[in-house]
């Protein structure tokens, strides 16, 4: 029996092509539908979502889907096959029905068999694989629609912090099957997309039981994926942000193509140190956590970011999807050369007539100490919570306060900051 064909054509010389729709964890096929019977290899089934098969047309069509090894079975009923039971010589039967693997014995009687006792005549197909079959008349231009967990993209970027700061966005195309998929027509989509958590778990847990596959980064090439001046940034759709190859797509088997597809610019670049803490009444001390802001010209969904400064990795972190114009902040964990020392100190207790405590206001001051051979302006979050906060003598504030500040801190010296809070309960 030929291998059945398992990937997308797209076929030349005719008005039929794929379409591929890739998304974050997922991708929706889209291919021509005539009445000829689909079938799926295993190697290919595993990976789709049963209950996303569809046919797309003008009116519902009806369709139907079975195990490939069970139909093939029935074209052998009333052929000769070969019994071999364990711990018994073979014997020569007959496959009467295949549904329940009836035989009937040349010697005589009948028998119900196991599928691996038997040995037929023709070579039968791989096991787990289905057939799709469309039911009655199809609309003109019918396509076969299904999900299938196989391919997948996601954005990865790559900041680069010098005299000029840049902002490269790559697209990662994941093929994790051994099927080659080959589209006329793709488009990413960046953002979320929800599904059933029956469509999930089927998939997912057929993708637990199948061995893992060795992936190759390689990048992109012309003719197999279009450039990045050619990939068209549609823009939002319905909260989606969708990105268009028109010149198609081809993803090899267990491929990870990683080619650029959109050319941000930055602006308002700026470095900070960043210290986020509560009032609890007590001190505390550590470093500066490390802090990137800056706004870029395009949005962008969500993606690992690689921060260099010049060739020095200094992060790997997730970017936020962010909007056109609006600013981004990135974390990049704690800077050992530059550290706080955070004091609390209670000033007054006010109580009324019965005991209880009316207000407490308290004295915060930070210290910081930097090692850094440049001076970094340093921002601190502090979160009050109580019925009514009033900081500095200002106005009062109702429920939980941010109180933010800001310090100078040159480099290889001290800088500090105090600020006065009171809590009303």
């Amino acid at each position: 029996m030929n291998r059945i064909v398992t990937t997308l054509l797209l076929l030349t010389g005719a008005a039929l092509a794929a379409d591929l729709r890739v998304y974050p964890t997922f991708a929706e096929v889209r291919q021509p539908l005539t009445a000829a019977p689909v079938a799926f290899e295993w190697a290919q089934w595993r990976w789709i979502q049963p209950d996303s098969l569809s046919v797309l047309g003008a009116a519902p069509v009806p369709f139907s889907v079975q195990p490939t090894e069970l139909e093939w079975l029935r074209a052998q009923e009333g052929q000769p096959v070969t019994w071999r039971p364990a711990g018994q010589p073979p014997q020569a039967a007959t496959l009467e029905r295949a549904g329940d693997l009836l035989l009937r014995l040349e010697g005589g009687g009948f028998v119900h068999a196991a599928l691996a006792d038997l040995s037929f005549g023709s070579r039968p197909p791989e096991r787990g694989g289905v057939t799709f079959r469309s039911e009655g008349p199809l609309p003109a231009g019918a396509q076969l629609s299904y999900r299938t967990a196989a391919l997948s993209w996601a954005p990865r970027y790559e900041l680069r912090v010098g005299q000029a700061v840049t902002l490269a966005a790559l697209a990662q195309i994941t093929n994790r099957s051994d099927q080659v998929f080959t589209a006329g027509r793709a488009d990413l989509f960046g953002g979320t997309v929800r599904q059933s958590a029956g469509a999930i778990g089927t998939v997912m847990s057929e993708q637990q039981s199948a061995s893992p596959m060795a992936v190759a980064v390689i990048p992109g090439i012309a003719g197999s994926v279009p450039l990045a001046n050619s990939i068209v940034n549609v823009g939002e759709v319905r909260g989606l942000q969708r990105y268009a190859l028109p010149g198609g797509l081809t993803v090899g088997r267990g491929e990870r193509r990683t080619v650029p597809f959109l050319n941000p610019q930055v602006s308002a670049f700026t470095p900070y140190g960043s210290v986020q803490s509560y009032l609890n009444g007590a001190g505390s001390s550590g470093q500066v956590n490390r802090r990137y802001k800056f706004t870029p010209s395009l949005s962008l969904p969500a993606g690992v970011v690689d921060v260099r400064e010049g060739d020095l990795l200094i992060g790997s972190v997730t970017l936020p999807a962010a909007q056109a114009g609006a600013p981004v902040d990135l974390d990049l964990g704690g800077d050992p050369d530059l550290r706080y020392v955070k004091r609390v100190q209670r000033l007054s207790l006010e109580k009324g007539s019965s005991g209880q405590v009316l207000s407490v206001t308290w004295q915060v001051t930070y210290t910081f100490t930097s090692r850094k051979s440049a001076g970094l302006r340093v921002t601190v979050r502090e979160q009050v919570y109580g019925r009514s906060v009033v900081v500095d003598g200002g106005a009062v504030q109702a429920g939980q306060v941010t109180v933010t500040r800001t310090a100078q801190v040159p480099a290889q010296g001290q800088a500090t900051l105090t600020f006065r809070v009171k809590t009303l309960n």
